[in-house]
């Protein structure tokens, strides 16, 4: 047994946990969460075959299926709530997850088990509650996950004890509070509980469920992973880690690196999204069989279709024929998203301990790429991950998505300390494991940018792997190395285009840069007490650099 029972330790396990025994409640199977969702009244059943729906005991026959949300397509941060956050207001949480509960058990509701983690070193059991009329995510949390179903629960009996109870997620979107029209989710991370209510987006019970296996992974001495990790021939596993929208899988699930890759650099696919990695062992361990994408390069009848499993937020359309098929391409509404295998190309369930570490950042201030000299600056460059909002990904103010953000390690789901990831971060690079800084947006300054192409992106990853690009020291950037070969790997023009200059306007722009993520930083560690000055003094002595630079003595 991979979790252990033990009586719940909060009042918010015990609202939750009680909430599975009521007489309304009873276990289902990923066969009538399909057959339930066939009859749902806003699902719509394609005549688009479903990838190997036998695996989970579904009919030869399965189609995809399309579940529409309505407004809302895309995660909403502001409903989230964290229990040790919340202070005086705790009581009032308290009820309104009591009436929450209440309310929901007078209705028909349906448990379905599953587990997290796809390696014997790290497996949780998993448990969603939700309404029977919200079928379809039920079966998509089972298609994304593991359903409690062979072969998988046999890897699970086999797996390594944690000291750690099962995860509970309790969902019910027909949930309103005219307090919180934007829904509500609270979450109690020590232990394993989430409510997540009046949320109809599928990406809310994904990410809800991995913050959760993330947190425990963290506990276990893991480090804690938004991204993406492959294999590439004999080389050691490469890591990405961005924001949607960053390149993150582009990258990842790219088999040729657009042309660069040769016959003997076989690619390896780990996943796409989230994993956890144990040092103490040297395993990556992957938390999810599958893989949540978006479809806004999915054209009508794409041959990519054939992997899917299930479908959200995307249009359908009837042929003359009689056959009803999805059209994605984003033309309904943004961040339209489907669950597809990983059969599509080669893919593994776990691998070792990544050699390198990538920070795909949306800061135009820096290079296509750059390598990372130092343990602290590595940790801190990824504390202060600079990128832009996927449009439509969150239900954010669209003027918002015009805005650089600041996510510490792309990860918006921790819920964990800031820095406990950066302590673990710190570990795996005092390992031996490199870091390296990729800009996957445009480079220059604002209103003279030059773009920065998926293909060059993949281009360098290909290089960086094969070990072929040679460093020389940026001296506006101390800590940073800049390629000293670039135009000899990357094109005539790499320098041209991409060379940082030392322009008084630039360096004053790069500068201004570097103190964003320093205050940033320092707000974390002067107003939350979340951050250590040790992942600071880095930025603050490149910041030095060019103040002397361009203030010299």
């Amino acid at each position: 047994m991979a979790t252990r029972h033990e009586i719940p330790g909060s009042p918010w396990r015990a609202y939750i946990e009680s909430a599975f025994f009521a007489n309304s409640v009873r276990k289902t199977t990923m066969a009538e969460l399909y057959k339930l969702a066939t009859k749902q009244l806003e699902v719509v059943t394609t005549s688009e075959p479903m990838y190997k729906p036998e695996q989970f005991g579904l009919p030869k026959s399965a189609k995809i299926l399309i579940s529409n949300d309505g407004g809302i397509v895309g995660r909403t941060a502001r409903a989230r709530r964290l229990v040790r956050e919340m202070g005086k207001d705790r009581d009032k949480y308290i009820s309104l997850l009591g009436e929450a509960i209440y309310n929901f058990n007078r209705r028909e509701g349906l448990w379905l088990e599953g587990i997290v983690g796809l390696h014997p070193d790290f497996m949780v059991k998993a448990h969603l509650l939700s309404p029977a009329t919200d079928a379809k995510n039920m079966l998509d949390w089972g298609l994304n996950f593991t359903p409690w179903m062979k072969p998988w629960t046999d890897l699970y009996e086999k797996s390594r004890v944690l000291d750690e109870p099962d995860i509970l997620v309790f969902a019910d979107p027909e949930w309103s509070h005219p307090d919180f029209p934007n829904g509500l989710v609270i979450i109690d991370e020590m232990q394993n509980c989430i409510s997540i209510l009046g949320l109809r987006y599928f990406g809310e019970r994904k990410k809800g469920t991995l913050t959760l296996g993330w947190t425990i992974g963290v506990r276990q001495n893991m480090v804690a992973c938004h991204g993406g990790i492959k294999k590439i021939g004999n080389k050691p596993p490469v890591a990405v880690f961005g924001l949607s929208g960053s390149g993150k899988s582009s990258i990842t699930n790219s088999h040729d690196h657009a042309g660069t890759l040769k016959e003997d650099e076989k690619v390896i696919v780990i996943h796409d999204d989230a994993f956890l990695i144990d040092m103490e062992n040297n395993i990556t361990v992957p938390l999810e069989p599958s893989l949540f994408d978006k479809t806004d390069a999915v054209e009508f009848q794409d041959f990519i279709i054939k992997y899917f499993y299930s479908a959200q937020n995307v249009a359908v359309t009837e042929l003359p024929d009689g056959s009803k098929r999805m059209v994605c391409a984003d033309i309904r509404n943004d961040n339209g998203r489907c669950i597809k295998t990983r059969d599509m190309f080669n893919h593994a369930d776990f691998c070792e301990k990544p050699g390198l570490v990538i920070w795909l950042q949306k800061d135009i201030s820096l290079p296509p790429i750059s390598k990372v000299n130092s343990i602290d600056l590595a940790v801190a460059m990824g504390a202060s991950l600079s990128t832009k909002r996927a449009k439509g990904v969150e239900n954010v103010d669209p003027k918002e998505l015009k805005k650089l953000v600041i996510e510490p390690f792309a990860n918006p789901f921790r819920v964990h300390p800031l820095l406990e990831d950066c302590m673990q971060f710190k570990k795996l690079f005092k390992l031996g494991t490199e870091c390296y800084i990729m800009n996957t947006n445009a480079f220059g300054m604002p209103g003279d940018l030059v773009d920065i192409p998926k293909e060059l992106s993949l281009s360098i990853v290909t290089e960086l792997v094969r070990g072929n690009i040679e460093w020389r020291e940026w001296r506006a950037f101390q800590g940073l190395l800049l390629p000293k070969n670039g135009k000899e790997l990357f094109g005539a023009n790499y320098d041209k285009k991409y060379k940082p200059t030392r322009d008084p306007d630039y360096l004053s722009f790069l500068r201004d840069r570097m103190q964003d993520r320093i205050t940033y930083l320092s707000n974390k560690r002067d107003i939350e007490q979340d951050m250590d000055s040790v992942f600071i003094d880095p930025l603050v002595a490149a910041r030095t650099v060019i103040d002397q630079i361009l203030h010299p003595m």
